[in-house]
């Protein structure tokens, strides 16, 4: 079943589009700023204990020695895997039809160092803790070729990892 699921997600072309979307918009928003950027033609899968996931290691030289990672990771912030695209259009549509404020929705994890290098991930589920109570956030990419049900899984997928993480029974 493990390897049927990854054979599936490699030969999904719904979610290689839904991929390239945040690695286009990335790769555009570090590109200016790089005097080199190699970026994979094609994501390679890497896996969780609980999912298989697209991925692209997006690597460069940035062109001016006076920008850091911390600076960088936040020109990319948010990608489209957590705001839409075009990202501007996205977030009036949000604050549109979203009946809250999204608040700690996401964000970055990461390090930087005095020399500027630095390592950093976009946090695409979260949760904030008041007390005894837990409140978690995940979310699913929404494409023209998204099917509700498939979305609405993957979202109960990804809170169930977090519902185990937090100790708590799915």
């Amino acid at each position: 079943a493990d390897r049927a699921n990854a054979q599936w997600l490699a030969a999904s072309e719904k979610d290689h589009y839904e991929h390239r979307l945040v690695t286009e918009d990335i790769a555009q928003r570090v590109g200016e700023l790089c005097s080199r950027l190699q970026v994979p033609e094609r994501p390679s899968l890497i896996s969780t204990a609980a999912l298989w996931h697209l991925s692209t290691r997006i690597e460069g030289e940035l062109a001016s020695a006076d920008i850091d990672a911390l600076q960088l990771a936040c020109r990319l912030h948010p990608t489209p895997a957590v705001c839409g695209y075009p990202t501007e259009r996205a977030r009036q549509l949000i604050r549109f039809v979203e009946p809250f404020e999204r608040g700690l929705f996401t964000g970055m994890v990461g390090w930087c160092d005095a020399q500027g290098n630095g390592e950093w991930v976009v946090t695409i589920r979260c949760g904030t803790f008041s007390g005894q109570r837990v409140r978690l956030f995940a979310g699913a990419g929404i494409v023209e070729a998204s099917s509700p049900d498939s979305e609405w899984n993957e979202v109960q997928t990804k809170l169930g990892t977090m519902l185990r993480a937090c100790g708590l029974d799915h």
